[in-house]
């Protein structure tokens, strides 16, 4: 019988690429530092989301933990009209106003004038279409959660850096790999969900899209189980021990540089 914590941990499906991920950025210690039981949930809810994805029936409760933390995220977001306009905003709209060319139908011999430029740039329906529009393209960047929004710095928000970016590659092949197809609901309300919500209240909130964490965390971890598979499969003894090696090492350096950052 295995008494060690890995093997006493990895009865419940946690594994040390889960603990590695879930507890290695900088994301889950400041909403500990914010709120530990917003940063318990984003934990909770990642690992039945991971064991949801390995066809384990526990996506009711992932459901759940889902729930917990958009209520957490409504009620820590500074949430605007959808047709509300920064000062910045506004000016950008004159410009654009002012670059439209007239238009006009000649019906008739009568000369009607076509109000375009204030139907594309000024009608609410068209400010609330752009604006989530920008809430959903800033959701689903990969600068928001590797690199610190950069080069997309927002003016009134810090940008904080959430998984160390080595994780990139990692979680665009997990990602790529995990099959939805299984399990409609999984799908909606661990992709489609954290992505609506955002872009209907937006991102202004005290502790990031938190919702979007659980499926960020875990196609991570789904990536570096994908990459370690084929370590394993390479005939090279040598290889198979260093790769792995050099990855922590990088992990940990990479973790503690950001760490730094984040301080200073």
């Amino acid at each position: 019988m295995n008494f060690s914590l890995f093997g006493k941990l990895k009865k419940f499906g946690i594994t040390p690429d889960f603990l590695l991920v879930i507890l290695g950025n900088l994301w889950i210690w400041r909403m500990f530092s914010k709120n530990p039981i917003v940063a318990l949930s984003s934990f909770i809810a990642s690992w039945f989301l991971y064991r949801s994805l390995k066809n384990h029936k526990l996506y009711g409760l992932f459901i759940v933990g889902l729930i917990i933390l958009a209520i957490f995220q409504i009620r820590q977001t500074e949430i605007y009209s959808l047709t509300y306009l920064t000062e910045q905003e506004k000016v950008v709209q004159i410009r654009r106003l002012n670059e439209y060319p007239p238009v006009k139908l000649n019906l008739w011999g009568k000369i009607v004038w076509i109000p375009l430029p204030h139907w594309l740039e000024e009608r609410p329906e068209a400010l609330i279409l752009y604006r989530i529009q920008k809430n959903l393209s800033d959701a689903v960047s990969p600068n928001l959660y590797f690199f610190s929004n950069h080069p997309n710095e927002r003016v009134g928000i810090k940008e904080d850096e959430k998984f160390p970016y080595l994780l990139l590659p990692f979680f665009i092949i997990g990602l790529l790999g995990i099959e939805f197809r299984k399990n409609k609901t999984l799908l909606f309300f661990s992709v489609i969900v954290p992505l609506a919500l955002v872009s209907l209240i937006g991102d202004k909130v005290d502790s990031e899209p938190i919702t979007m964490f659980p499926l960020m965390g875990v196609c991570s971890v789904f990536g570096i189980e994908y990459i370690k598979g084929l370590v394993r499969k390479l005939k090279s003894p040598t290889l198979r021990n260093l790769l792995p090696a050099i990855f922590i090492c990088l992990y940990i350096l990479i973790f503690l540089q950001t760490m730094l950052y984040d301080r200073y």
